[in-house]
């Protein structure tokens, strides 16, 4: 199928209508439940640093909690960068845990390459949408075994600790459905996305973040409109 032609896409109208809704209510108070326990004793299994996941008796995280993680990151310190991948990692994942063994094991076998990608994508990804994705997803693969295109790009996103201009947004099997059903990107496929769809997706939500942000007189971060795509 020929690649669709991203500058004809309009944000539908139902989209534009969300973002009449005060930012802090859609994104930083966006919070998932989550399962500290698990977290924290599986760390402890693979002898891993970062845990505990929050503090005792909290069982939730929202996005701004993240973003406060990202903004106060040493990233010079492998146990907080750790951390900040497990707390991702929670509040991406939920209740539903498929997969995170794997990634914890992953991270355990290639410690030190895992904490490498982690620093090369954090910084890139307030600036370049592609080079940060390429740092988790070189060649097309992962650079954390079982850390795919959709928790790689939760990563990219939440280092940017919500400021209005990080480039970078979270591309899941949600966000694409609706990016084809309801926009109109008919050439959008499953979730093995190369670097050049998600420098693409990124262009394509700094337009619409723009235009609206035109329209309504205050800065609309890319964020706003995942938000809206993740659920109409």
């Amino acid at each position: 199928m020929p690649a669709t032609d991203l500058s004809r896409l309009r944000l539908p109208r139902a989209c534009r209508d969300a973002l009449a809704r005060p930012r802090p209510e859609r994104i930083d108070g966006h919070t998932i439940a989550i399962a500290p326990d698990w977290w924290n004793t599986a760390m402890a299994v693979a002898r891993l640093p970062g845990a505990p996941v929050t503090d005792p008796d909290v069982a939730q995280l929202s996005r701004g909690d993240l973003f406060t993680d990202a903004a106060n990151l040493d990233t010079s310190s492998e146990t907080e960068l750790l951390r900040f991948l497990w707390r991702v990692l929670a509040w991406g994942s939920g209740m539903k845990l498929r997969l995170n063994r794997k990634r914890i094991r992953a991270v355990a076998d290639n410690r030190s390459s895992a904490v490498a990608a982690l620093r090369r994508a954090l910084p890139a990804a307030r600036e370049d949408p592609a080079q940060a994705y390429e740092a988790l997803r070189p060649g097309g693969r992962n650079a954390i075994a079982y850390l795919g295109p959709a928790f790689s790009t939760k990563v990219l996103y939440f280092a940017g600790g919500g400021a209005l201009d990080h480039p970078c947004a979270i591309l899941d099997s949600r966000v694409a459905a609706t990016l084809r059903n309801n926009c109109g990107w008919d050439s959008l496929g499953g979730g093995e996305w190369p670097t050049s769809t998600y420098a693409r997706y990124s262009a394509l939500l700094d337009r619409w973040a723009r235009e609206e942000s035109g329209r309504l007189g205050r800065r609309v971060g890319v964020d706003e409109i995942e938000r809206w795509l993740f659920r109409p």
